[in-house]
């Protein structure tokens, strides 16, 4: 069983050196192996995120998300809405945490912004280092693409379900999550969404089973890239569903609230929007255009191949 660990820091910059540099390094993701093997969680270098409540009862472990830029991450809307989570958040009642296991070490964020997105099944969280820096000060994020997945694409669904669900706060706590890794087909496509509760957004069937606590958790094509986050699977059945990641880059706004100066210039903006400036990596970032209906202007996205 692997184990990481760390220490939770209320100010981490204090351990960099006046004008250390930071990396954010884009990863393209490609995982060997048969569908269901043991996937040690350190391989993903920090993108896959285990996604936990603070509140008064506990340190409750429910989702996954994904890393996609300096302090930014998507994760499935649906993980935070359940148990009304969202609601306690805003009033101060709860705290949303990200664990993020890397070689070596954890990294531990936390949330301080959420942006759900309209008409799916997506969130975008803006989050704060709350552990150590990593030695080489690097962070990995993951490689987006705007690409729309074909019927019979194989693609990487993972994330993180927790063993104990809820776990007594302490200054010690040992978390136990099992990796979860399984490999589809894409068999049908929604780009309209499939329907208007749990998947009102683009979305893609694939056949296999996703584990519970996956929900939110990073699916990726065969070349590695980021294609969306996991939203539901059909218990017992080898369907499960996927949202499409488009959405989020477009209909939200973002708003980063780390690094702090002088390594970032506070902004907001959607993902497209930050862009590479930003540290978000996007494929084919014009795959959208312009569009204006009675006084309405929005961004349309255009699949391709």
């Amino acid at each position: 069983m692997d184990k990481s660990s760390t220490i939770a820091q209320l100010n981490p910059e204090v351990g960099l050196l006046h004008g250390e540099p930071l990396q954010f390094d884009a990863k393209r993701l490609l995982f060997d192996g048969a569908n269901g093997d043991y996937m040690p969680i350190s391989s993903q270098l920090g993108v896959l995120l285990a996604l936990s409540f603070r509140d008064k009862k506990g340190h409750h472990t429910t989702g996954s998300a994904a890393m996609v830029g300096p302090g930014i991450a998507i994760c499935a809307a649906h993980v935070l809405q359940d148990k009304d989570y969202l609601e306690q958040i805003t009033k101060g009642d709860a705290t949303l945490v990200a664990q993020a296991p890397v070689l070596g070490g954890m990294l531990l964020w936390t949330v301080a912004r959420v942006a759900t997105v309209p008409d799916s099944d997506l969130a975008v969280l803006s989050m704060t280092l709350s552990s150590d820096f990593p030695a080489d000060r690097r962070f990995a994020i993951a490689s987006i693409t705007t690409r729309m997945p074909a019927i019979g694409d194989e693609l990487t669904l993972t994330g993180l379900s927790a063993i104990q669900r809820t776990t007594h706060i302490s200054s010690k706590m040992n978390i136990e999550v099992t990796p979860g890794c399984v490999k589809g087909r894409v068999i049908d496509k929604f780009p309209d969404g499939r329907d208007r509760t749990m998947l009102p957004g683009p979305c893609l069937a694939v056949e296999c089973e996703a584990q519970g606590g996956m929900s939110g958790g990073p699916v990726f094509d065969d070349r590695g890239y980021l294609v969306g986050v996991v939203s539901s699977s059909y218990e017992g059945s080898e369907i499960s569903f996927v949202s499409h990641i488009w959405p989020a880059l477009v209909r939200a706004k973002a708003w980063p609230v780390w690094p702090l100066a002088p390594y970032r210039v506070p902004t907001t903006g959607t993902l497209l929007q930050l862009g590479r400036a930003f540290g978000i990596s996007i494929e084919r970032p014009d795959a959208f255009e312009l569009c204006v209906f009675k006084n309405d202007i929005s961004l349309r996205y255009l699949a391709w191949p």
